[in-house]
């Protein structure tokens, strides 16, 4: 049966809420947060630029471990591959380049590449550890 208070649909599978209850469920909640969070921060970034970033922050942290799993990118390429608004990725690229973690170059054609600033950094995957 459904844990939530007046529900009385059966689950599957042991599972302790129904369909229609699953965000009661607490690893729900923190999910729904974290993305409440993140949201909020992009926001933020959207008004206020790299200022608000938090480079310990899941969308700034995504940003380097995208760039350390796939390499140098295109402003334009990690816009459309993190789904970010191209003026929200220059927040975060403008904050992550005051930080030292990556630096800014040109193509032949004139597009802004962001790559990590030492391409044989190995990322510390424990650090990524509130996002699993």
């Amino acid at each position: 049966m459904c844990r939530s208070h007046g529900c009385d649909q059966t689950t599957r599978e042991g599972k302790p809420f129904c369909p229609d209850h699953v965000e009661e469920h607490p690893y729900v909640r923190e999910i729904l947060s974290t993305l409440q969070r993140r949201e909020e921060e992009e926001e933020s970034v959207r008004c206020r630029g790299s200022r608000a970033v938090d480079p310990g922050g899941l969308t700034a942290r995504e940003l380097v471990l995208h760039l350390s799993l796939h390499g140098a990118r295109t402003v334009e390429r990690l816009s459309r591959e993190l789904q970010l608004d191209p003026k929200v990725l220059e927040g975060y690229v403008s904050a992550l380049v005051t930080q030292g973690l990556v630096s800014l170059g040109r193509t032949n054609r004139g597009s802004t590449v962001v790559r990590l600033t030492d391409e044989s950094q190995v990322l510390d995957l424990s650090s990524l550890d509130e996002c699993a």
